[in-house]
């Protein structure tokens, strides 16, 4: 799979760098220098240099409680691609400073619920949702190293250093492929901390799910049986999953929410931009409403959308699989201005409705049941 700005693996990195840029330039956002990991564990991105992650620390009643972003970036499924990925996403230079906005405001308006939190972004730049475990690949004089478990476990080993294990409240948050990220290890950052702990995930935009209708021919599976492949990345993958299904199948969320005991939620758009795109080929962020968009396509929309409502957590106990499914043409939310949109026919945020779920003044199961990616058509 080549990247070109047609890709949406481009597409996203625009995005996240055009919305980076403005925010700074806004001055909505903390901009925070990186901390680089160790390499004594092999650590590495993909082009053997030292990861990295963002630090804020905590002040006043938040002192005791620490947030854990793990931002998407797409994956890398063989040899070329991850050349081109190494190339066209800069994955293979120092890191810049990191905008801490939305979930990682520290604006108490912005963000009441998280704002004086310890603070932390890992950086991406393995391309395997933080699974891989490889050695050195050479290809063409071109080191590729599949680090990415070392990555996220190094990093997890030094914020505990830094006193994370003893927080009193948790949150694991990952979008798109960080969202994958997320549900993969969100009971094994459970066990990072106390049992009294209040520790919870959120899976942002990485809901992502094998639909029926395959136009692209199966572009996650693909891709997944990729990360396995050439990452290495199956022992990174829950066993209880892995011992029942093929080892690709077990990075789809839905197939991993069953089996997890830790508290997560679950954001995701009917519309997500990229499940449509992997699995039908439409990028609804050209088809930017019913001018545009022909009613073959909405409807193959609508199909995604209703797949996507029967792969949902089923009712369980209170405040253990929440979940919030809007319907305005979206892919991450939770790093954009959408965070604090009203949604769902209510006048509660994104950033209200999962604030109440985590601390459990409200539980949330809810689905916009607007039929349309933008205004219908019909």
């Amino acid at each position: 799979m080549g990247f070109t700005l047609k890709n949406l693996g481009d597409i996203l990195l625009f995005i996240t760098l055009i919305t980076s840029l403005a925010l700074a330039k806004e001055g909505d956002a903390d901009l925070v220098n990186p901390t680089l990991v160790s390499v004594d564990d092999g650590a590495v991105c993909l082009g053997g240099n030292q990861a990295a992650y963002f630090y804020v620390p905590g002040f006043d009643n938040g002192i005791e409680n620490w947030i854990v972003y793990l931002p998407g970036g797409g994956w890398c499924k063989n040899v070329s691609d991850c050349e081109i990925y190494l190339q066209r996403r800069f994955v293979g230079s120092y890191p810049g400073e990191f905008p801490f906005d939305h979930i990682l405001s520290s604006n108490k308006e912005k963000n009441p619920d998280f704002f004086d939190w310890n603070k932390v972004a890992v950086r991406y730049c393995d391309a395997s949702s933080f699974t891989g475990n490889s050695e050195i690949t050479t290809t063409n004089g071109t080191k590729l190293f599949f680090r990415g478990w070392r990555i996220y476990t190094a990093v997890m080993k030094e914020l505990l250093i830094k006193g994370m294990g003893n927080a009193k409240n948790a949150l694991l948050v990952g979008s798109s492929a960080g969202g994958v990220a997320t549900t993969i290890y969100c009971d094994r950052f459970r066990s990072l901390f106390p049992p009294a702990s209040r520790v919870k995930c959120l899976c942002d935009g990485g809901y992502f799910f094998l639909a029926k209708n395959h136009t692209r021919g199966n572009q996650f599976l693909s891709m997944f049986e990729g990360l396995i492949k050439l990452h290495k990345s199956e022992n990174a993958l829950p066993k209880s999953c892995t011992t029942t299904l093929s080892a690709e199948l077990c990075f789809f969320p839905p197939n991993l929410q069953r089996d997890i005991k830790t508290p997560i939620f679950f954001l995701m758009s009917a519309f997500d931009y990229v499940q449509i795109n992997y699995t039908l080929s439409i990028d609804l962020t050209k088809c930017a409403g019913p001018k545009n968009c022909t009613l073959n396509q909405i409807e193959a929309s609508q199909d995604i959308r209703s797949e996507l409502l029967t792969v949902l957590p089923k009712k369980s106990k209170a405040f253990s699989k929440g979940y919030l499914i809007t319907s305005p043409v979206a892919h991450t939310q939770v790093d954009q201005d959408n965070w604090y949109n009203h949604t769902a026919g209510t006048n509660e945020s994104l950033a209200s409705f999962f604030g109440a779920w985590y601390n459990e003044r409200k539980d949330v199961q809810i689905i916009d049941n607007y039929p349309c990616p933008y205004q219908c058509p019909y």
